[in-house]
Formats: C-alpha cells, sequence, structure tokens
C-alpha cells in the first residue's frame, strides 16, 4: 500500500508542470489568454475563458476602463489605447486560486490618407503640411477628395503636422482665404472642397467652394470634393 501510494504522489509531482494535482490550496495551470486587438469602432465581444481544469467561472477586470469596461465576459470598446485585462479564477474545492492576464490594444479607425501611428490617425508626414494663413487659422494642405461625411471625420479624427483637433472650414472662411490670395505657393490642389455650411433648402447636401475662383456650389454629401482642413 506504501508503494502504490508514493507511486501517486511521484505520478502527482511529475505531472505538476503540465496540470494541477488537486492538491489543498493549488491553483490549477491555465491555457494561452491570447493578446487581443480591436478597432475602437469594433461592437462589444465576449471574452474567451482560457482553459482549466476547475470549473470556477471566472472573473475579468480591465485596468483601463478608459479603452475598454467589461460586464461579465462582454467587453465594450470605450477608446483609444491599451489595457491589461486580467482573468481571476477563485478557489474551488481543492483548487486554489489563479490568474492570468493579456493585453487588448485597441485603435483609431481611420480614413484613408490617413494611418494608424501610436494608436492615433495621423496623416502622411510631409514638408509644409500646415500654413498659417488668414483669420489666424492655420490650414493643412490639400491633398485629396472625399464624401462629405469621409471629409469630416478625417480633420476631426486626424492628427496633422502632430497637431489634432482639425474641422472643415466654413464656406466664409474659405472664401476669405481664396480672396487673400494665400494659397499660392503651397501646393495646393486648386479644385472644389467642402465647407461646413449647409446648403440651404437641401438636405444631406453641402457648399463646395472652388479653391481657384472662390465660386461655391450646392453639393450632395455623398458627392466627392477636396477635404480642407483647419484649425484655431
Amino acid at each position: 500500500m506504501k508503494r502504490i501510494i508514493g507511486a501517486a504522489v511521484l505520478a502527482c509531482v511529475l505531472a505538476s508542470a503540465v496540470t494541477a494535482c488537486g492538491g489543498a490550496g493549488e491553483g490549477p495551470p491555465l491555457g494561452e489568454f491570447a493578446a487581443i486587438s480591436k478597432k475602437e469602432t469594433d461592437a462589444p465581444f465576449v471574452l474567451t475563458a482560457p482553459s482549466s481544469r476547475s470549473p470556477a467561472a471566472f472573473v475579468y477586470t480591465s485596468s483601463n476602463p478608459a479603452v475598454a469596461t467589461i460586464s461579465g465576459a462582454t467587453v465594450t470598446i470605450k477608446g483609444v489605447g491599451q489595457t491589461e485585462i486580467t482573468a481571476a479564477q477563485p478557489g474551488y474545492e481543492s483548487y486554489g486560486p489563479t490568474r492570468t492576464s493579456t493585453t487588448l490594444t485597441v485603435s483609431a479607425t481611420c480614413v484613408s490618407p490617413a494611418t494608424v501611428a501610436n494608436y492615433a490617425c495621423t496623416a502622411p508626414v510631409s514638408p509644409g503640411a500646415t500654413a498659417a494663413l488668414t483669420d489666424g487659422l492655420i490650414y493643412a494642405r490639400v491633398l485629396h477628395t472625399d464624401t462629405y461625411a469621409h471629409a469630416t471625420d478625417f480633420c476631426a479624427g486626424t492628427v496633422i503636422d502632430s497637431v489634432a483637433n482639425w474641422r472643415l472650414p466654413t464656406q466664409a472662411e474659405l472664401a476669405r482665404l481664396v480672396a487673400s490670395g494665400k494659397i499660392a505657393g503651397h501646393n495646393w490642389q486648386l479644385g472644389k472642397a467642402w465647407t461646413s455650411t449647409a446648403a440651404g433648402g437641401a438636405n444631406g447636401a453641402h457648399m463646395v467652394l472652388d479653391l481657384e475662383t472662390g465660386d461655391a456650389v450646392s453639393r450632395t454629401d455623398t458627392d466627392v470634393a477636396y477635404v480642407s482642413c483647419v484649425r484655431s
């Protein structure tokens, strides 16, 4: 009988690097809890629990609620950045408590030509990307076209020349800029550019202004025009 017990103990010790023996106070080893990558616009998602020999339910926490919160096993994304997600398993019968953690990285959802850099949408870097022109406002170089919604999102959500908090200019602001003649020499595309000014009497339309002539016309938001971003 003593030899049989000794063999069982030895087997448990040899197996302890792989699985729990169920001894009092021992927490079972946990399986992989892989790193997670998401976009800031992704829907809530359910965590996949790491494997464990213990049947106890896992309790999940997020170290950075500004990035993600957790209710039960459902994660809701709150912002861009990183947070450590901890999966804790309480003790159950002969199994002690145990835990593991992983990193959730949430990146910004960018509008082209912006790409993600340090979790933020960032415009391509180029010399002379911005210039202070009129009214104490700083304009970003006009280079690409897009729909009104994408133009608005690009300006509001993109870091341009290392600075955030851009917006579309109003029709009046862009008209004064054209009249000043200060666009010359900044390598802008001189076509019709979106403004934030709604077209009178037309739903789903905004004014575009010709950066060469200063003429303004209404354009449906689903059409494309050049994107001009401005900030104070």
